[in-house]
């Protein structure tokens, strides 16, 4: 349980996932496009492509943080890994 709540709530993976050397950080720095970062980090995270769901929802709320501006849509990028290192999904995989 304690280590379930410090993966969650820890300062070590938001420090990681927000890190100027961390993968969020290099995706920028290489202009790639929200669908080939979401591409990515989908098959970082659950060794598959997203499903059209999960493509539509979270494309659209990278476009929509991206209208604000750039630390916007770097904070839903860093938000998107965070979500993804916490799930379910990722946790009882790996």
């Amino acid at each position: 349980m304690a280590q379930a709540l410090h993966v969650i709530n820890g300062d070590t993976l938001n420090k990681k996932v927000g890190s100027p050397e961390g993968g969020v950080a290099l995706f920028l720095k290489l202009g790639l496009s929200d669908r080939r970062i979401l591409e990515h980090l989908f098959l970082s995270a659950y060794s598959r492509y997203p499903n059209e769901n999960e493509r539509v929802t979270m494309l659209s709320a990278l476009e929509k943080a991206r209208l604000g501006n750039a630390d916007a849509h770097r904070q839903a990028l860093e938000d998107m890994v965070w979500a993804m290192l916490t799930s379910k999904e990722f946790l009882f995989s790996h």
